[in-house]
């Protein structure tokens, strides 16, 4: 009988050894590419980025920096290495690229102490909309793919195509352009994607359902026909530095490959929120992405 409640006893203790680091981890999400040493007066200026990532800037001139980072896919970690190429806000090419920053390299090429020389000064050129980027210098040339981080599947689609993230979205995560004058926001919290809401969050999410509702004569003069299914990828971050949540949702009026959608930018002002359309910004489908200066947020390619 002891034997039995000593066995038990160990068990138990076993459970709980391995459940609570899960546990914590379930609750906070720790990447290394996240930025340790940001300064007061870079979160100060970006009070909208909860994190920045940690570029190892090698070509400031054009932009080209190196990132080591965790990838948040199917409740797993993957280590990636890559390339971030940034453009100037407000370009066309800035307009062009839209969230495919990233290019993958290998963990040699990486770590080689050489590897920095040859993309600094190098040239780069980008085929088939930026999915491939072509790395010349001298006699030596490299092309990479581009890896789409962070990633968002179609709905119909996650089992297939998992999302894949820094933060599985639950930071604001940006990557402060060399000179910390202007970041580029690359992903956004998704409050309302989890499955059981508190009492907070489903708070907040009545609030962004109850503006949304007041658009559907945007989507159809029949509110029937206004579907409120996708307010549960809608995004949050805190565009105007008031410590209050803004929200990004889209509205669509639910008829298949024929459906119309729009996108919404919901700002945060006095007791209440003022609503903006942003469709051309961003558009419906996949990938947020935007940058901010100091002073506000531009979304995609609203970035003039």
């Amino acid at each position: 009988m002891n034997r039995c409640r000593a066995n038990r006893l160990t068990a138990i203790l076993i459970v709980i050894f391995f459940l609570i680091p899960v546990m914590a981890g379930a609750a906070d999400v720790v990447n290394p590419a996240f930025k340790s040493d940001a300064t007061q007066s870079l979160k100060e200026r970006f009070s909208l980025c909860d994190e920045f990532l940690d570029v190892k800037w090698v070509d400031r001139t054009k932009l080209i920096g190196l990132l080591r980072a965790d990838v948040y896919r199917n409740g797993k970690i993957e280590s990636r290495s890559l390339i971030v190429h940034l453009e100037k806000p407000g370009s066309k090419a800035f307009n062009a690229r839209g969230n495919g920053i990233f290019y993958e390299i290998s963990e040699q090429e990486y770590n080689d102490a050489g590897y920095e020389q040859f993309l600094r000064g190098a040239n780069y050129s980008f085929k088939h909309h930026n999915v491939f980027m072509t790395v010349t210098k001298g006699k030596r040339s490299e092309r990479y793919p581009q890896e789409p981080l962070p990633f968002e599947a179609f709905v119909s689609h996650r089992l297939e195509f998992p999302d894949r993230s820094f933060s599985r979205f639950t930071r604001t995560v940006c990557v402060a352009y060399p000179d910390n004058r202007k970041a580029f926001v690359i992903e956004a919290k998704k409050p309302f994607a989890k499955g059981a809401l508190d009492e907070g969050t489903k708070k907040a999410y009545d609030t962004v359902a109850k503006y949304a509702r007041e658009r559907c004569a945007d989507i159809s003069t029949n509110e029937t026909e206004c579907s409120l299914n996708n307010l549960k990828d809608s995004y949050a971050l805190n565009i105007n530095a008031d410590s209050r949540d803004d929200y990004i949702f889209v509205l669509s009026n639910n008829k298949g490959d024929k459906a119309k959608n729009r996108r919404y930018m919901m700002i945060s002002a006095g007791g209440g929120y003022s609503v903006r359309d942003i469709t051309g910004c961003l558009g419906f489908e996949r990938f947020f992405y935007g940058y901010s200066d100091g002073k506000g947020f531009h979304p995609g390619s609203c970035s003039k």
